[in-house]
C-alpha cells in the first residue's frame, strides 16, 4: 500500500492542507474511513496530486552531504540507515482539539558512534544559519540547526565496528542529549525523545546489513482537522534519499471498524499509481501495509506527532517503507 518511510524529518517548514474547495471535509473523512483502503483506487492521478501543498514539503537536500571514511578501522559489522528529525514535535494528541504552541530553538551539537563512521546522505530544511562542521573525525557529525517552529534533520549511513551487543549512536546538542539503540530502532517503528517544552527528537531507520529488499523513507505533514480525524500528505524517497513520488492520505476513529486507522495512496512523479496503504495508529506510532487492491508488496513503521491544519510546522510524521523481494 503505501511506500512510507522515516521520516525522517526536521526543520523542515511543511506546509498542510489549506482546507480549500478541493480539501474533504472531516465529516467526509470519517466515513470514506470505513470504506475499503479509504476510498483510494489504483487510478492515476495529477502529478503531486494536483496539490500545491505537496510541493511545499521540501526535500532532503544533498548541499551538506559528507562522506569521510574510517581510515584504518575494520569493516563496519553492522551497517544502518538512519533518519533523525527534531525541533517540534510535542507528543501526540490525535483525539484532543488541543495543541502546543511551537517555540523557536537552536540546535548545536554532534551525532556520533564510538566505533566506526557516520556519513551525512542529507539534510532537511539546512538554510541561512544552519550548517555541517568541516570533518576529520569519521565518527563524528558536528551541526548548528535552528527550528523556528518547523523541524530540521540527518539521513545518515551509520557503520558500526566492534562486536558491542549494543550498537548505540549518540546524539548530544543543547536542546537534548540522549543514546539511540540502532537496533532497537532498526526492529521498530522507532523512537521518539521529549525535551522541554515543545522540543523533541524522532528517529526512524533500518539495519542494511540484514536487508536485501528495497526499502526507504516518507515524511510530511499529520495534519488533525478537529479531535480524532485528519489528513496526511508526504513526499516517499528511496534509501538513498532520492525522491519516488508522492502519498495523500486520511486518519481517524473509523465509527463502525471501532479503530483507529488510517489510508493513503502513492504516486510516482508523473501520478502513475505506485501503492494503496492501510495501517493502524496509536500514541505516535504507526504500522501498516502497503501494495494494490489485491497483492500485499511491503509494509511500514513510522512516528507522528499533533497538529493543526496550518502553516506553523504543526503536525509531522515520518516513517521507513520496506518492500518485500515477492508479492505476498
Amino acid at each position: 500500500m503505501i511506500r512510507l518511510a522515516f521520516v525522517t524529518a526536521i526543520g523542515f517548514s511543511i506546509i498542510g492542507c489549506s482546507g480549500g474547495d478541493g480539501a474533504p471535509s472531516a465529516s467526509q473523512i470519517q466515513s470514506d474511513l470505513d470504506t475499503s483502503f479509504g476510498g483510494y483506487t489504483t487510478a492515476a492521478e495529477q502529478p503531486n496530486f494536483g496539490d500545491a501543498d505537496m510541493l511545499a514539503i521540501p526535500k532532503f537536500d544533498v548541499t551538506f552531504a559528507s562522506n569521510v571514511s574510517a581510515a584504518g578501522s575494520s569493516t563496519p559489522t553492522q551497517s544502518y540507515r538512519v533518519a533523525l528529525l527534531w525541533g517540534h514535535f510535542p507528543a501526540a494528541n490525535a483525539d484532543s482539539d488541543a495543541d502546543t504552541d511551537a517555540q523557536s530553538a537552536a540546535w548545536t551539537g554532534t551525532v556520533s558512534v564510538d566505533q566506526g563512521a557516520v556519513d551525512v546522505v542529507r539534510t532537511l530544511s539546512f538554510d541561512d544559519g544552519d550548517s555541517i562542521a568541516p570533518r576529520d573525525d569519521p565518527r563524528a557529525v558536528s551541526f548548528v540547526s535552528h527550528t523556528l517552529p518547523f523541524v530540521d534533520g540527518l539521513l545518515l549511513d551509520v557503520g558500526v565496528t566492534g562486536q558491542d551487543p549494543k550498537p548505540m549512536l549518540h546524539f548530544a546538542t543543547n536542546e537534548l542529549t540522549t543514546d539511540v539503540d540502532l537496533d532497537a530502532v532498526a526492529a521498530s517503528a522507532g523512537s521518539v525523545v521529549h525535551a522541554s517544552g515543545d522540543q523533541g527528537l524522532a528517529v526512524v531507520g533500518w539495519n542494511e546489513s540484514n536487508e536485501t529488499c528495497p526499502g526507504g523513507v516518507a515524511y510530511g505533514r499529520w495534519v488533525k482537522m478537529k479531535a480524532g480525524v485528519g489528513t496526511l500528505r508526504a513526499r516517499i524517497l528511496s534509501a538513498g534519499g532520492e525522491d519516488r513520488g508522492y502519498a495523500e492520505g486520511i486518519w481517524g476513529r473509523a465509527p463502525q471498524r471501532d479503530a483507529e486507522v488510517f489510508f493513503a495512496k502513492s504516486i510516482n512523479p508523473a501520478g502513475a499509481f505506485d501503492s494503496l496503504v492501510e495501517g493502524t495508529y496509536t500514541d505516535g506510532a504507526l504500522q501498516g501495509t502497503m501494495g494494490n487492491d489485491v497483492t500485499q508488496t511491503g509494509s511500514f513503521l513510522g512516528l507522528y506527532s499533533d497538529g493543526h491544519d496550518m502553516s506553523d510546522g504543526r503536525g509531522v510524521f515520518v516513517a521507513k517503507w520496506m518492500g518485500t523481494c515477492s508479492p505476498i
